[in-house]
C-alpha cells in the first residue's frame, strides 16, 4: 500500500498519508483556519465599501450643515485604520508569516474597538437603539476575542502553519 497523495512512500495507518505528505499537509491553511481566512477576505471586500459609504454620508451631511462632528471624524480615522490592519493581517496570514499570531491579535482587538465605536458608543452617548447590525458587530467582536484570540495564541496548529 502506498501514500494516497504521492503514491511513493509507506502511509501512516491513521491518515493514509506518508510522513512527508502529512508534514506538508499540516503546514497548509486548511480545516478550521478557513474561517478566519474567510473573515479576512470578507473584511477586505466590505471595509472599503463601508468606508466609501461613510465618507459619502459625511460629505452629504457637511454640505447641508457645514460641520463635521468628532464622532464622524473618528469614524473615518477608525475605518481607515481598520482597513490597514485588515490588509496587514491578511498579508501575514496568507503569506504564512511568522508574525501572523500577533497580526491576528491586532486584527481582532481592532474589531472590538470598531464594535465599541460603531455600536456601543452611539447607544450609550446618543441614545440610539440597538439594531441587528449593531448586535451582529458586537457579537462578532466578542466571538473573535473569546474564541479566535486564544486559538491564535495557544494552538499548536498555529505554530505548525505560521511559526517556522
Amino acid at each position: 500500500m502506498k501514500c494516497i497523495q504521492c503514491n511513493e512512500n509507506e502511509p501512516n495507518k491513521e491518515s493514509g498519508l506518508c510522513h512527508a505528505c502529512e508534514k506538508a499537509e499540516a503546514s497548509k491553511i486548511n480545516g478550521l483556519l478557513y474561517l478566519p481566512a474567510a473573515g479576512l477576505i470578507f473584511s477586505l471586500i466590505f471595509l472599503p465599501v463601508e468606508f466609501f459609504d461613510l465618507v459619502s454620508a459625511i460629505s452629504a451631511y457637511f454640505s447641508r450643515s457645514g460641520i463635521i462632528t468628532w464622532y464622524a471624524a473618528g469614524a473615518v480615522v477608525l475605518l481607515a485604520a481598520l482597513i490597514s490592519i485588515t490588509a496587514y493581517a491578511s498579508w501575514h496570514f496568507f503569506q504564512r508569516k511568522r508574525h501572523t499570531p500577533r497580526a491576528m491579535v491586532i486584527y481582532y482587538l481592532a474589531g472590538v474597538v470598531s464594535a465599541l465605536w460603531f455600536a456601543v458608543l452611539p447607544v450609550s452617548l446618543f441614545g440610539a437603539s440597538w439594531d441587528n447590525s449593531s448586535i451582529r458587530s458586537v457579537l462578532s467582536a466578542f466571538i473573535g476575542v473569546t474564541c479566535w484570540l486564544p486559538y491564535f495564541l495557544k494552538s499548536p496548529r498555529i505554530a505548525q502553519v505560521f511559526v517556522r
